[in-house]
């Protein structure tokens, strides 16, 4: 289950009602750039599901629009925002990265060399804009994301 405090937590919404149930959330971010926007994604690996779960919220969890058109079938362990480009999302999964220039609304594979591995996390440094990834077995990787950013 997924809620959402506005009050410092002395309250609690709950906000997953329309989401994939008995899903778990690997990540909710909560967006640096837009009031209200929030992303969440779902794995469902542990129930033998290996389906895509993104999900994109514009009113802080009143409503979800499933955004995983296009990331092929495997659990996204992680969803991450550009620190520079507000458009930019990444999410890793079970078979690599894959980033989006419109907030979802299209996503394209982060080849570049990187294996088809499990990303267990990735993060964009904010100063020097390295995109950092973290894989199971295959180690870590760090690849300029300035191309991504200003296409």
């Amino acid at each position: 289950l997924l809620h959402v405090t506005h009050d410092s937590g002395k309250s609690w919404e709950l906000i997953s009602g329309d989401l994939a149930r008995e899903r778990w959330f690997s990540r909710v971010v909560a967006s640096r750039w837009t009031d209200g926007l929030v992303y969440a994604a779902q794995n469902g690996k542990r129930w033998d599901d290996l389906a895509a779960y993104l999900w994109r919220s514009e009113d802080d969890g009143e409503s979800w629009r499933n955004i995983a058109e296009g990331i092929p079938g495997g659990p996204i362990n992680v969803v991450a925002e550009d620190p520079k480009n507000s458009d930019v999302v990444y999410v890793g999964t079970d078979l690599g990265v894959y980033v989006s220039l419109d907030r979802g609304e299209s996503w394209e594979a982060l080849t570049a060399g990187l294996p088809t591995t499990y990303v267990h996390d990735l993060i964009v440094h904010p100063r020097d804009d390295v995109l950092v990834i973290a894989t199971h077995g295959r180690g870590m990787w760090a690849m300029d994301a300035r191309p991504i950013q200003d296409p």
